[in-house]
């Protein structure tokens, strides 16, 4: 009887495993990893990559993640490729040998983006002997011309958020604290989003979402199995000063890019100023939720609306300064993406860049959260790297007809031309009939 029970319990989990892990990655394999695409953007994105040129290709390396505010944008670059190979968690690199300096020291670089000057911004009060490896990063205006900087730095003692304050104008960055959530569960911080001092919150409560890409930080073997079976242990935390670090989200397969909308984009009564977008990266999936300003650590304070899907590996997510589109940029065959990490002259990495619309969005809100369907435009198909290899990061601008991507082993920032022909110009033909 013992051993008749011990049978059913072993079935009756592997049955659960099959369904809930094995049977859906399954269906979703030959999807996520390329296998059936059709490597083409959509016709009014067609010439983009002819339009594309890149900027400051010897000081802006590795830009993983970038952010735009105003006519500026700020990203955080690779300074040392010896360095970044040997310890670089994200991909699984966690050699502690230190550099020829003893530590690591990536960049923070600023471009102005009518004239095209760039400046790398100094850090002067940066601890001369901690790490400074970045990833995910955001910025958020907490006064007219003052900025607060948030960017995850992973040290080789631990992952961790840094805060720096910026004034316009300037060419240093002031480093003003560090977030440390191991002790919480924050042991692999990938991407963040700053949430903006609304009405009266303050810009004191230091607040900021920052996902968890995974449990182990530098178990191989754990986080092979991780990816391998699509486990469910990314999670999204919250900070602010009067909480510390909470768990507000679990159950993600791999938890990467996150954003939400600044007080530039919506005021505080707007139906989208309190949405925040999650990818779950290895189900191909964004999840958009709405938090509750000040109750965000309490039970009902962060609330799923719904789930949109997508047929690609996605790494980042950026929304556009005026509010209407979600970008969502990744890897289009990411079987490749390890071998083009160890080889990338040699095997490429396919660029991907779909963005969804969120104008019409927030035209399905209801009383209940309720959302609809959402246009989707793929801007970048590019099997072979011609753009670049492995984008992390793309963002556009319809009014200025401009165009932003980069990724991790990019050499410069991609700009180029948003639209070639006439914006939709598809759909005007249709309407023409």
């Amino acid at each position: 009887m013992e051993r008749f029970t011990t049978k059913l319990a072993l079935t009756a989990a592997a049955t659960v495993l099959a369904a809930y892990f094995i049977l859906p990655w399954a269906l979703k394999y030959p999807v996520l990893l390329g296998r059936t695409r059709i490597w083409e953007p959509d016709p009014q994105f067609a010439n983009l990559r002819e339009t594309c040129v890149s900027l400051h290709p010897d000081q802006l390396r590795g830009c993983e993640k970038f952010k735009i505010v105003g006519d500026t944008l700020f990203a955080a670059c690779v300074s040392d490729w010896g360095s970044r190979r040997k310890w670089f968690p994200p991909m699984g690199d966690f050699d502690m040998s230190p550099g020829d300096e003893g530590v690591i020291r990536d960049s923070l670089y600023m471009v102005d983006l009518k004239t095209k000057k760039l400046t790398l911004l100094s850090m002067p009060d940066f601890p001369r002997n901690i790490d400074f490896c970045v990833h995910g990063m955001d910025i958020v205006e907490i006064e007219p011309g003052a900025f607060s900087i948030y960017m995850v730095n992973h040290r080789r003692d631990a992952s961790v958020v840094e805060k720096f304050s910026y004034k316009s104008g300037s060419e240093i960055v002031v480093h003003a604290a560090t977030y440390n959530g191991v002790q919480q569960g924050l042991v692999n911080p990938n991407d963040i989003f700053a949430v903006s001092p609304f009405g009266s919150s303050s810009p004191a409560e230091n607040e900021f979402f920052v996902t968890n890409d995974h449990y182990f930080r530098s178990s191989k073997f754990g986080r092979a199995l991780e990816t391998y079976l699509r486990l469910p242990t990314g999670s999204v935390y919250y900070h602010s000063t009067s909480t510390g670090f909470r768990r507000v989200l679990g159950g993600l397969s791999n938890a990467n890019g996150i954003v939400g909308f600044h007080r530039s984009q919506f005021d505080s009564t707007h139906v989208l100023a309190n949405m925040v977008f999650v990818a779950s990266i290895l189900e191909g999936v964004v999840m958009a939720y709405r938090y509750i300003p000040g109750k965000v650590a309490e039970n009902g304070g962060f609330v799923k609306l719904r789930e949109f899907n997508f047929d690609f590996v996605m790494d980042n997510l950026a929304i556009s300064q005026d509010g209407k589109w979600l970008y969502l940029t990744g890897h289009g065959e990411p079987a490749n993406l390890g071998w083009h990490w160890r080889s990338p002259d040699e095997v490429p990495s396919a660029s991907v860049s779909y963005r969804m619309s969120l104008a019409e969005l927030g035209s399905y809100f209801g009383t209940k959260g309720e959302m609809g369907e959402s246009r989707v435009e793929k801007i970048v198909v590019d099997r072979m790297g011609l753009i670049g290899n492995a984008s992390t990061t793309a963002v556009g601008d319809d009014m200025l007809n401009k165009y932003w991507i980069s990724g991790l082993t990019f050499r410069g920032i991609m700009e180029c031309s948003l639209y070639t022909g006439s914006p939709h110009e598809e759909d005007e033909k249709e309407e023409e009939d």
